[in-house]
């Protein structure tokens, strides 16, 4: 249902939904990579292994992740880019960039750190080779913002990696991703922080979220080529994004 205060991809209402992002992961900041680890067996790692194998990420790009978290593609692409490249590391959230810094492979790689909002991303047009955002476009308080932003600093030729939760395709593997959303994975973050409430709402925004078909009719609303691949049977969703060189 879309009102005035809920949009139709949103789990809380999004006049209050800036402040209640804020508040969840600077409660589960400290435990957020060990949940992601546990609730996808690990599988995390090799989606994101695809999403820059697949977005093409080359030695000597700049690369900005968008909503980083505590690094884990920015490390990634930091890797891939070597000296040469740059990589920005941006989150509008203290206490989950703070947890990144302090990570050990952190004293290891060239990635500079920012708090900033994906609403107003604060570089110029045309900034980098590559743009990255993992988990993280279902918590936009304006996803169609928060997408324009991340296309506006694309150089001409340049892409957009979206790595997401999924969607799976078959309805009875639906059904058991959702439910081990809603039961098995809360226990697992009470266990870890005590608390259920984050992960209530985290399993709610998958719910909700907009399919991947429609994610690429907004993508491509905004003049780029989208391009969509379902991981481990649907149970993640990568779009990769391509800006045309003229542009």
């Amino acid at each position: 249902m879309t009102t005035a205060t809920q949009d139709n991809h949103s789990a809380v209402p999004v006049d209050t939904k800036g402040p209640y992002i804020q508040r969840l992961f600077s409660t589960i900041a400290s435990r957020y990579d060990v949940f992601n680890r546990l609730v996808t067996f690990g599988m995390d790692v090799g989606w994101r292994d695809q999403a820059m194998a697949l977005g093409d990420v080359q030695p000597g790009h700049a690369v900005l992740d968008v909503c980083a978290g505590t690094g884990d593609l920015a490390f990634l692409a930091a890797k891939t880019v070597t000296q040469s490249g740059t990589v920005i590391s941006m989150d509008f959230n203290a206490e989950m960039l703070q947890n990144g810094q302090r990570r050990p492979i952190a004293q290891k790689l060239p990635v500079s750190w920012l708090q900033a909002d994906a609403m107003q991303i604060p570089f110029p047009a045309a900034s980098f080779d590559r743009v990255t955002i993992g988990f993280s476009t279902r918590n936009l308080v304006d996803l169609n913002q928060g997408l324009s932003e991340m296309v506006r600093v694309l150089k001409p030729g340049g892409r957009l990696i979206i790595l997401e939760t999924g969607r799976p395709s078959n309805p009875i593997v639906r059904l058991g991703y959702f439910m081990f959303l809603f039961t098995v994975a809360p226990v697992i973050g009470f266990l870890l922080t005590g608390k259920t409430w984050p992960f209530t709402y985290l399993a709610r925004s998958v719910k909700v979220f907009i399919t991947p078909s429609q994610m690429c009719e907004r993508l491509d609303k905004l003049n780029v080529e989208s391009k969509y691949v379902a991981l481990s049977g649907g149970l993640a969703s990568l779009f990769i994004a391509s800006k045309d060189s003229q542009s």
